[in-house]
């Protein structure tokens, strides 16, 4: 229930405060959590390694996430140390998209660092205890929920700087929500004199790269839009990605489940197994997203609606932002393949070669073509990275896509034209639409029933 709150509460919020305001707080929000990865420097997810170890090691429990706490905490303090001293320089005065920023919120935004580095850990932790039901509850649904309640109630009450002071407030609770969780798993266990293992701090100084770039990756396009384009658009594209990132989840909610599925498997069974596993989870993810797909083109502006008239700008950027995902997701799943196959190091190399293809795409196409240009952008990345992972995967002798994997490609092409058609030749009824959707739904679920016969046993 949360997890489905979260989403609605933050287009609702986009809706009370105004396209401006909240696209500066979606833009500075994903800045602070991106500045949390570099706080943590990947040891959440070296907790998720490191703490099944410790008992057969013969361990405290709590080794690792005392001394991962500490050290975390005192680099997200120093960085908003930093960032306190360029407010009291005014550095945000040479950002143009930033110059009427009060000092009180920027300070604000600064302060939420310190609890989300604390929740990334306290997360990571969690996992790595066998209790990832801990972090959905607390970070992915509680707080993505609690912030913009608590910013809607600041602003009905009168109160100024409601979204930051919402933000810092919804990652201290959760702070707190945590509290006895850990205490429980941990068994009331404390370590406080502890170091840093070395084994620890080496394995997640990669991953903490990783994570880092990926970051930067997926919200380069909305920074750029900030940056180039001012708060305002970006406000209206950031609406636009909630919606279509629905689309993304689907695709890394699936990916833990065939990753672990694909690191089980030797060299003959890769040969055997992989093209029955893999094409059944793509048609799985694929088929999800065709079912929002079709819905976001056929009601774009209804959607958009519920944030309200002033974001009905640019609509076809949603679509192009559906394709890119979908297109993402067919053709770059292929990146688990090469995660559970051990090619983690290729992976950090096509991110950081996406990264830098993203920026260049963003900053030529975003003056030109406003919202689209980013979408275009996205799409841009998005298929350069799937290219690279087919490319290794081929040079593996690994072929995954089943011919029954033709038929949601060609559902795709169908999405895709009906998007052109609808945009640009003819603008369907209410009802109409509603006879399209049901027909599609219908087409959909014949595919995947057709194509996916025999069940697929979970290797």
């Amino acid at each position: 229930m949360l997890k489905s709150a979260a989403p609605l509460l933050a287009i609702l919020t986009a809706r009370i405060f105004g396209k401006e305001e909240f696209g500066t707080f979606v833009s500075l929000q994903l800045y602070m959590l991106t500045l949390s990865r570099v706080s943590v420097l990947g040891l959440d997810k070296g907790l998720n390694w490191y703490l099944p170890q410790n008992e057969m090691h013969n361990r405290p429990i709590i080794t690792g996430f005392i001394s991962s706490l500490t050290r975390s905490t005192r680099i997200a303090a120093i960085i908003t140390l930093l960032l306190f001293v360029c407010l009291i320089f005014d550095f945000n005065k040479y950002i143009t998209s930033l110059a009427g920023l009060s000092s009180i919120d920027m300070a604000v935004y600064a302060m939420s660092l310190i609890p989300w580095a604390i929740l990334h850990i306290f997360g990571g932790a969690c996992e790595g205890m066998r209790k990832p039901q801990y972090r959905i509850f607390v970070t992915d649904c509680s707080v993505a929920a609690i912030s913009p309640l608590m910013a809607i109630c600041l602003y009905f009450a009168g109160l100024s700087h409601a979204l930051p002071i919402g933000l810092l407030c919804a990652n201290i609770l959760g702070c707190f929500i945590y509290l006895p969780l850990i205490r429980k798993i941990f068994n009331g266990e404390k370590n406080l004199k502890e170091k840093l293992p070395k084994e620890l701090f080496i394995y997640s100084l990669p991953r903490g790269f990783s994570e880092i770039i990926a970051s930067v990756l997926y919200r380069l396009d909305l920074w750029l839009v900030f940056l180039l384009l001012g708060p305002a658009e970006s406000g209206i594209y950031a609406v636009m990605l909630m919606i279509s990132n629905g689309l993304r989840t689907i695709t890394s909610g699936f990916a833990p489940i065939l990753l672990p599925v694909v690191a089980n498997m030797d060299k003959d069974r890769l040969s055997s197994d992989m093209k029955q596993v893999f094409s059944y989870s793509v048609s799985v993810v694929v088929s999800l997203q065709l079912i929002i797909g079709f819905f976001i083109i056929l009601f774009p502006e209804e959607i958009l609606m519920i944030a309200g008239k002033e974001f009905i700008v640019q609509p076809q950027t949603l679509g192009i932002l559906l394709f890119a995902n979908l297109v993402g997701s067919f053709f770059g799943m292929t990146d688990v393949i090469l995660a559970g196959t051990g090619k983690s190091f290729y992976l950090l190399k096509v991110d950081a070669a996406a990264l830098c293809v993203a920026f260049a795409v963003n900053y030529l196409l975003i003056p030109i073509w406003g919202l689209v240009g980013a979408a275009m952008a996205t799409l841009a990345f998005l298929s350069f990275q799937a290219i690279c992972y087919n490319i290794y995967v081929f040079k593996m002798r690994l072929f995954p896509y089943s011919a029954k994997l033709l038929f949601y490609m060609a559902w795709i092409l169908i999405l895709t034209v009906s998007y052109f058609l609808l945009f640009f030749e003819f603008s369907p009824t209410i009802p109409q639409k509603i006879i399209i959707y049901v027909f599609a739904l219908g087409g959909i679920g014949i595919t995947f029933k057709a194509t996916n016969k025999k069940k697929v046993s979970r290797e």
